[in-house]
């Protein structure tokens, strides 16, 4: 069965949300995660122990709720970006909401690179 990248990204979104560790399975081994310098935790990451157990856990760590909620996806075949909002409540009891792209390149049915694109000032507001 041949799977599409963006079948890829749609599964890759659901299994993090259920916290279902497929989502690993889905990423090259050395993933580059690319987050907005201003997020908290923000910057680059290689391989998927930094991503998911230091960036991850470092960033969600600030928060109470925090959500990626993916609106719409763009299949570009080997780029898929997908538009979308983040939602959350920080540990402030500040809620915040804005606007995000993610842009992701896979190869041979692996992401390879996640790259974002957000106001994460508004996210980093909700911390202060």
């Amino acid at each position: 069965m041949v799977v599409s990248n963006l079948q890829i990204i749609k599964e890759f979104y659901d299994s993090f949300r259920n916290k279902d560790k497929k989502y690993l399975d889905l990423c090259d081994d050395e993933i580059q995660w690319i987050t907005t310098e201003d997020m908290p935790n923000g910057g680059k990451y290689v391989g998927v122990k930094a991503v998911f157990e230091d960036y991850f856990p470092k960033m969600l760590s600030n928060f109470k709720e925090f959500h990626a909620i993916p609106e719409q996806f763009l299949d570009f075949k080997d780029h898929i970006m997908v538009i979308g909002k983040y939602q959350g409540i920080s540990i402030k009891d500040k809620n915040f909401e804005v606007q995000f792209s993610h842009v992701y390149l896979l190869q041979e049915n692996k992401i390879v690179q996640f790259r974002q694109f957000t106001d994460a000032k508004v996210i980093s507001d909700s911390l202060k």
